[in-house]
């Protein structure tokens, strides 16, 4: 057996208190291939959580049987400075009240230009050499990170379990949503059997969103070594980020259908012993994330749906409507809600009280839309 749980400490944010990582590693220390898994970076996204913990059962007791191959390293709570934000049983969980504020998956360190820095002059042709030159480049970067505040800490903590990783998981969901993910062009190929296992049928593509983002973070480096190396330095990490549909999708039937898609997954790509699945993978379409319309709020008020997700919409079509409960008029009060492209109602906030300008609904298109700026594709 090679189950081991560790526990990370972060810095203490105020006398008396203190927050632990906890970190679940199969198989063995360094063994290929290693996939990362973590759920609740956003801390108000919970069903990750709970299909965790399910995997963690299912590993458990493949590595009873002698099963796990390469090592597999699963963070099931990422956040728990966010899990902390407790206002009368709401936790908001999104966003840092310290550290100047922010989206907790925005703005990670960036170390491919400290990384490429290290390894100049030591790059061979041999390319296994090349991948362990690198990885021993992000190690050395990452302990002269910052580790001063608890929010250092835990970012510092989740990037050094997982950037050495072959394959790195972050697990989210959105307000109401079908299974869909977020993944870089360069590995729609590679991501399309998790896809498939998972039941998705929307993956957004996408090159450079400019968020920083956990995902992004473990890729960047080896993204931007290949501008200077190209076929030196393969893909040393894939990343993606996986929406477990929405907040409320939450039960055991799903938390079983899932960690079984992911434990699948494992085993399709060999750190698990086992028999492959079958993968049917003609219902996984990629959509690129220029292309997905934002639909926002005409006006504060009541929104009420026309359409259900994974409704295809077109272009000009009403999706919804938002009611003004401030109009004079309440025969005049409802404002439509349009989409500006052809494609996939795939997501909406859960709330139904909307603000006036708000991101409310998505819609995957497949052409790009002139006010989607590359770049600056997310929206906190």
């Amino acid at each position: 057996m090679s189950y081991q749980i560790y526990s990370h400490v972060l810095p203490s944010a105020t006398p008396g208190t203190q927050r632990v990582l906890k970190a679940h590693h199969f198989g063995e220390a360094g063994a290929r291939p290693k996939v990362y898994f973590q759920a609740g970076l956003h801390a108000d996204e919970w069903p990750g959580f709970l299909v965790l913990n399910t995997l963690l059962r299912k590993l458990k007791k493949a590595d009873e049987e002698g099963l796990i191959q390469g090592e597999i390293v699963i963070v099931p709570v990422a956040n728990p400075i966010g899990l902390a934000q407790n206002f009368h049983g709401y936790i908001p969980g999104r966003f840092a009240f310290s550290d100047g504020g922010g989206n907790f998956n925005r703005n990670w360190p960036q170390l491919g230009a400290k990384v490429e820095k290290r390894i100049k002059g030591d790059v061979t042709g041999d390319i296994q050499s090349n991948i362990e030159l690198v990885r021993q480049a992000i190690h050395d970067e990452l302990v002269l990170l910052p580790e001063t505040t608890e929010l250092q800490g835990m970012k510092k903590t989740l990037l050094a379990l997982s950037m050495d990783a072959d394959e790195v998981l972050d697990l989210h969901c959105s307000g109401e949503a079908s299974m869909h993910a977020y993944v870089a062009q360069e590995f729609e190929s590679h991501f399309t059997p998790l896809l498939a296992l998972l039941g998705a049928k929307v993956g957004l593509s996408e090159l450079e969103t400019g968020a920083a983002s956990f995902d992004e973070t473990n890729v960047s480096v080896w993204r931007d070594l290949k501008a200077h190396y190209a076929h030196l330095i393969p893909w040393g990490s894939r990343s993606l980020t996986v929406e477990l549909r929405g907040e409320n999708d939450i039960s055991n039937e799903f938390a079983q259908q899932d960690a079984q898609a992911l434990f699948d997954y494992l085993v399709l790509r060999e750190v698990i012993a086992g028999k492959p699945p079958v993968i049917d993978d003609s219902q996984v379409e990629y959509y690129p994330l220029d292309a997905m319309d934002l639909v926002k709020a005409p006006c504060a008020g009541i929104v009420c749906y026309h359409k259900a997700i994974g409704d295809a919409v077109e272009e000009g079509e009403v999706i919804g409507e938002v009611v003004n409960l401030m109009d004079d008029d309440v025969e005049t009060s409802s404002y439509p809600l349009i989409s500006r492209t052809n494609g996939v109602f795939f997501a909406r906030v859960q709330r139904r009280l909307v603000v006036c300008g708000e991101s409310i609904a998505k819609i995957a298109g497949r052409e790009h839309l002139a006010f989607r700026e590359i770049g600056h594709l997310f929206e906190d």
